[in-house]
């Protein structure tokens, strides 16, 4: 079941509760407020027989739409649990290269991309730490490098782990200044990383583009020429 059809299906359940509340109320009030009927269901056996049979069937239902509620609130949890599995990257916690893919498709449709910035970052000493030390510590060089590069960028944009040591950053309204700002808050905490960290100091390179200076009318062209600048260095 998707979320939509789990949260419609909650909204129903709570207002079918709510009126077995309300008829609950009502049926007692009703009976409370005619003494007639109050006493004659005292004194007739089958009077008394129908409305055991009308309670206990109330309560039945009452229980069944609360179990219904909570078993559907576990639904909604699992969904989001596997949700949260699928598309965030599970060494470093970010969204991963499925989510990665899945803005490439959104931006893909999108007819004015004219403001979109984009920025490849690379950890650029991963593959001496794993020669050197195994990949046991080039994975926490990469969790690490994904924390201080998450707690940037997402005050900028979208970003992820776009796979092995290579961080995707997609901006909207994106200006010259925006990516200098976001490049040199970027250089200004991995500097604070590597002067507090007890770890391995983390260097990095980047490449950048704007489409307002490209002008590419894909988002497809945008990323495949802001693999065609991979490689130029920009050490923190």
């Amino acid at each position: 079941m998707d979320n939509k059809y789990n949260n419609n299906y909650k909204i129903f359940k709570i207002i079918q509760l709510i009126l077995l509340i309300i008829f609950f109320i009502a049926f007692f009030a009703y009976i409370k407020l005619d003494p007639v009927l109050r006493n004659n269901m005292y004194t007739n056996s089958n009077l008394l027989t129908i409305c055991v049979f009308l309670w206990a069937f109330m309560v039945f239902c009452f229980l069944t739409t609360v179990l219904d509620l909570r078993q559907l609130e576990k639904s909604i949890t699992d969904t989001h649990s596997l949700q949260k599995v699928a598309y965030l990257d599970s060494l470093t916690g970010i969204p991963n290269r499925q989510s990665c893919d899945i803005i490439f498709e959104k931006y893909e449709n999108e007819k004015n991309i004219s403001d979109l910035g984009c920025a490849l970052v690379g950890i650029s000493n991963l593959a001496l730490i794993n020669e050197a030390l195994g990949r046991s510590k080039g994975n926490v060089l990469i969790q690490e490098f994904a924390s201080v590069f998450e707690s940037v960028g997402d005050n900028y944009g979208f970003v992820g782990r776009n796979g092995g040591n290579e961080f995707l950053i997609v901006m909207e309204n994106c200006t010259d200044a925006k990516m200098q700002n976001f490049l040199d808050d970027l250089d200004k905490a991995v500097l604070a990383y590597n002067e507090s960290s007890n770890q391995i100091p983390v260097t990095y390179k980047s490449v950048d583009v704007l489409n307002s200076e490209l002008q590419k009318t894909s988002f497809g062209e945008l990323i495949a020429y802001l693999y065609k600048l991979k490689g130029t260095t920009h050490n923190a």
